[in-house]
């Protein structure tokens, strides 16, 4: 969030903004002092979406809240966040660059839970408020 927010602050716009959110959107998912073994990247995109503009961060929290909620599975609502996030960013700001930067964040995003999509299309994903299947 804040080093997206400081360039939004600073007037940053376009492929330099574009790159500002995916290198702290990268950097926390292959960070340098952790043997590149970050996160799923799902918190960090929201922080990064609610920097580029606080309702395409908004939509997307909501997108996920929503699906999750349906679902009761926490991997379903990041993996429908993620894929509308694209769409709320084109929707919201028009800026081509970001957009394509809000598809770079889903892709990997879906990589980073390609377990939990085996583990989905097998029925074996955990609900919210359960303990995992062995």
């Amino acid at each position: 969030l804040i080093p997206v927010l400081l360039a939004v602050t600073l007037g940053v716009q376009g492929w330099a903004l574009a790159l500002v959110a995916l290198a702290a959107f990268l950097g926390h998912l292959y960070p340098v002092y952790h043997g590149f073994k970050g996160g799923k990247g799902v918190a960090t995109a929201l922080g990064v979406l609610l920097g580029l503009h606080w309702a395409v961060g908004l939509l997307a929290l909501g997108t996920w809240l929503l699906a999750a909620g349906i679902s009761r599975i926490s991997s379903v609502g990041a993996l429908v966040a993620a894929l509308a996030s694209p769409i709320w960013i084109a929707l919201v700001m028009g800026d081509a660059w970001i957009t394509v930067t809000g598809c770079v964040m889903m892709v990997l995003i879906f990589w980073r839970h390609r377990d939990n999509i085996r583990r989905l299309l097998k029925g074996e994903e955990a609900r919210m408020g359960a303990g995992r299947k062995s």
